[in-house]
């Protein structure tokens, strides 16, 4: 079956479907506004089992973008299952991103038509990412070519199955070039089927090295490894200078450093161990290393300080209770100083989130302590007061650099924000969910995290939910990325990509003149475990992407999308669109209408529903 049938076969269900739906010319205003900016097709494959025999299927992939808000539709015949309809919406996010593009102004429209009963599976992810990148670059596919594998957030093409099935099914329909993940093999038996059929399969490792092969150019831009932020410098050395004066007071404020209360002497043991290490860090340049070890040092000393006064104290729970009310006050006032009287623009925005998350958080703590003492247990609600009134007391540091004056960010730019990027998580965490977690602990992480971020949002809390949210999508993404390791010779491959993708995303904020604090921080902190914990060096990579992307959005400046090199590989010979494609572009727009009605009423449930309530974890900034 060629495009073109493909094509001409959708355009009769469509017909045949919206006549019996009762809805042909039921939105012509809507499809008036309607800006086409593209329309695209190619082959995707999959398998069926015959008779005891795994058979590659062959399908046909349509997409058609117009202008929108950011929405992905996926409509299909026959069905298709959750996890491909969530893999439409990573695929897409990973077109923008990989093309430095702000997607938020348009819709995407795929279509798929297969023989199959039934269409699953994340194995076309990557087709989706290049039929995206086809049409917001403007660069036709090559229809002799043709590809399977997972998009991975990080810009990397992920493992998928029966490798060598889908090639030989690929090469029967006449295909010249079949690319597959270079994490997969393809079989001795096949490799000779596809060479009798005049096809080559060829492995890649990421999605610019597909489309360079599918278009003849080559996106890839140069990352530059120095990361070149003076004022990100300069921020974290003062803010480090003056994390180091906090501890110091409370160091030399503890009655008794040589305490014979064994949990006092073991706080105070294990902070001295931290300030040595922060001190290492300092002296080494990773000031924000150093800066966010503090925060576990100086709650511990904090709690040894506390402990101490709790001895000559006649009523500890009363004790507790009066400082937690004296730090709630304390946070009330810091909260509305920084919401109202800083000044806000693209590049101290961030900084200004960044307190503001802190104070949430060390309510959260506050609240916690008291409901510790409640339940009796005076040493906990110890503990949590400490770590909040240092997160509160640590708040001001981070925007020690601003000038005084009113915020031009308003309560609905917050709220926009924190709905855009709960909307984010939900799609990240319901893909990773689906494909399962190879660790139980992190998919309980992520689910964690999307917890907090819609408890912060329901009751209007948008800083701390779009931080909580960027949280679940870091752990959802690294779990996606996980699932392509199947041996440690991979694992190198893709955490360099991961790696690469985060300076990627921050040379790109710095390009736009923005300084992203948490990005460039989270990159560093990355490093420190690139050689001990794939877990915290995928996670942590995942973080600095998100973030400094996070900063961009938050940057006045327009992204500068990325300038291509015209690199064709001599494999195949590209072929221009087929005419028919335009021919059926309203036909793809009206099954997208038909079916965004129904997805779009489906996610505003999901946001909408109310999550249990759970306790709130530490975190490093």
């Amino acid at each position: 079956m060629s495009i073109k049938t493909g094509l001409f076969l959708l355009s009769a269900v469509v017909v045949v479907s919206l006549f019996a739906l009762g809805a042909v010319g039921a939105q012509p205003a809507a499809s008036s506004s309607l800006k086409v900016y593209g329309s695209t097709g190619l082959y995707i494959f999959g398998v069926t089992n015959i008779n005891g025999t795994i058979t590659g299927v062959p399908a046909v992939l349509n997409l058609t973008v117009t202008n929108g808000t950011g929405q992905v539709f996926l409509g299909s015949t026959p069905l298709t299952q959750t996890d491909t309809q969530a893999q439409a919406v990573l695929s897409t996010d990973v077109a923008c991103n990989l093309l430095n593009l702000n997607c938020d102004n348009y819709n995407f429209y795929y279509y798929i038509t297969s023989a199959s009963p039934e269409v699953g599976g994340p194995s076309a992810g990557s087709a989706f990412t290049m039929a995206a990148m086809s049409i917001l670059s403007g660069k036709p596919l090559n229809k002799n070519i043709a590809m399977t594998g997972t998009a991975n957030p990080d810009g990397s093409v992920g493992i998928v199955g029966d490798v060598s099935q889908k090639s030989m099914a690929a090469a029967n329909l006449g295909i010249k070039v079949f690319l597959y993940p270079s994490t997969n093999n393809v079989s001795s038996s096949s490799l000779q089927y596809d060479e009798e059929h005049g096809l080559v399969p060829i492995p890649v490792s990421n999605e610019y090295q597909a489309f360079q092969y599918f278009t003849g150019y080559n996106y890839t831009p140069t990352v530059n490894s120095s990361i070149n932020s003076p004022l990100y410098n300069k921020l974290m050395n003062k803010t480090y200078q003056e994390f180091l004066t906090y501890q110091n007071s409370i160091y030399n404020s503890i009655p008794n450093l040589n305490s014979s209360s064994a949990d006092i002497a073991s706080l105070i043991s294990t902070a001295q161990v931290l300030m040595t290490n922060e001190t290492a860090a300092a002296a080494s340049g990773n000031y924000y290393v150093a800066a966010s070890e503090m925060v576990s040092s100086s709650s511990y000393l904090l709690e040894a300080k506390v402990l101490e006064n709790m001895q000559n104290s006649s009523d500890n729970a009363t004790f507790i209770s009066n400082l937690v009310s004296a730090q709630n006050a304390t946070i009330s006032k810091t909260m509305n100083d920084i919401s109202s009287n800083y000044i806000t623009n693209s590049t101290t925005l961030m900084l200004k989130f960044i307190a503001l998350d802190r104070l949430a958080e060390a309510q959260s703590y506050m609240n916690q302590s008291l409901s510790s003492l409640s339940s009796g247990s005076v040493l906990n609600a110890a503990s949590l007061y400490a770590l909040g009134a240092v997160k509160s007391n640590t708040s001001y540091f981070w925007t020690s650099i601003l000038q005084r004056g009113n915020s031009n960010f308003s309560q609905s730019e917050y709220s926009n924000l924190s709905s855009y990027y709960l909307y984010k998580a939900l799609s990240y965490s319901t893909y990773a969910s689906l494909l399962g977690a190879q660790v139980p602990s992190q998919s309980t992480s992520m689910q964690t995290y999307l917890t907090h971020a819609q408890n912060w949002y329901n009751s209007g809390q948008y800083v701390p939910s779009i931080f909580s949210s960027i949280e679940a999508i870091s752990v959802a993404q690294m779990l996606i990325e996980e699932n392509s390791l199947i041996n440690t010779s991979v694992l190198s491959q893709i955490n360099n990509q991961t790696a690469l993708s985060a300076l990627r995303t921050i040379n790109s904020a710095e390009n736009v003149g923005a300084t992203p604090f948490l990005g460039i921080s989270y990159y560093y902190f990355s490093l420190q475990f690139q050689n001990t914990s794939e877990y915290n060096y995928l996670l942590f990579g995942s973080e600095a992407r998100n973030l400094a992307y996070f900063g961009i959005r938050l940057s006045s400046g327009q992204i500068h999308p990325y300038t291509p090199n015209l690199s064709p590989i001599n494999v195949a010979t590209p072929l221009s669109p087929s005419y028919l494609e335009g021919a059926y572009v309203a036909l793809g727009l009206a099954i997208g209408i038909v079916i965004s009605g129904v997805l779009f009423e489906y996610r505003l449930a999901r946001m909408n529903k109310k999550p249990s309530k759970k306790k709130k974890n530490s975190r490093k900034r």
